[in-house]
């Protein structure tokens, strides 16, 4: 998948199926983003995405890039 079509994405409420058939579900965000910035795991790679729940909490502890997508479905949640 490229990066422009996964970041239509960001900040809504995904579901996520990786290239090994692992699912996570929850609102995407891409590493580096500010309110993740005391995560080094979060903050510090680039280009890797990954899922958290509605508290904030990483989903599923994976981290991915947009190659490793192999299907998105938006679930319908938008942070606000």
């Amino acid at each position: 998948m490229k990066h422009s079509e996964l970041e239509k994405f960001l900040g809504k409420t995904v579901e996520i199926t990786i290239f090994d058939g692992d699912t996570y579900s929850g609102i995407l965000h891409k590493t580096g983003e500010e309110q993740f910035k005391n995560n080094c795991n979060l903050y510090l790679p680039k280009k890797y995405y990954f899922v958290v729940d509605d508290c904030g909490i990483l989903c599923g502890n994976c981290i991915f890039k947009c190659s490793h997508v192999s299907k998105i479905r938006s679930l319908g949640g938008e942070i606000k």
